[in-house]
């Protein structure tokens, strides 16, 4: 049985853990910012990770590493300073096309759909019963939520997150670092960096983050 190591102890790594195990991974140790505050049931055995200020201290060769973090600004961080090789998480039941390409560190949830010629980045989180469909394009970081439906021919930007049950229609481009509201229906192109609430979608907010 293939070992590997999760980075967050949260709820969100419950969720991953019980995926990994499906594909019959044993997960070696799990490391944890604040293992203090992470979910009851790893607490105990979180190990203090150390990104933030014990970095050298950090394990970094040994088993491969999922960054099991919801927050896609904090998987990035952690990603741009593990020097670890990095696994994929596939529920048994998500559908993936043999055409798809999908990036190392990336989480895909029970029931989610992945369609051909979809190319999804690293570290993303395309979550429960989420679907993808043809020729999409998902940047490094992204956050599918549960229920999101993507037309065709849709691109996502770097860590833009699509709210649970919301839906965007085909050849639509989101850019990067966006939200976008729960059920809102996108059809039209979202600028970088905005806020996108509603059907139809509005822009409520477009705020580039201060250095």
């Amino acid at each position: 049985m293939k070992k590997i190591r999760i980075y967050g102890a949260g709820g969100h790594s419950q969720v991953i853990r019980q995926v990994l195990e499906l594909q019959g991974m044993v997960v070696s140790e799990t490391f944890d910012d604040k293992p203090q505050g992470a979910h009851h049931a790893y607490s105990e055995s979180a190990i203090a990770g150390g990104v933030r200020e014990r970095l050298a201290d950090f394990p970094h060769s040994g088993d491969p590493v999922i960054i099991a973090i919801g927050n896609n600004a904090e998987r990035a961080e952690i990603a741009a300073v593990l020097q670890s090789e990095f696994a994929l998480a596939v529920h048994p039941t998500a559908i993936i096309a043999a055409s798809a390409q999908i990036g190392e560190g990336t989480v895909v949830f029970a029931g989610a759909i992945v369609q051909p010629n979809s190319r999804i980045g690293r570290h993303v989180i395309i979550n429960t019963g989420a679907s993808v469909d043809h020729d999409n394009i998902i940047g490094d970081y992204a956050h599918i939520s549960p229920k999101a439906a993507l037309c065709g021919h849709v691109e996502v930007g770097e860590g833009s997150h699509v709210g649970v049950g919301a839906v965007v229609i085909p050849k639509v481009k989101i850019g990067k670092w966006c939200k976008i509201g729960a059920g809102a229906v996108i059809i039209r192109d979202v600028p970088d960096y905005s806020t996108v609430v509603g059907n139809p979608g509005r822009i409520i907010k477009t705020e580039k983050p201060t250095d």
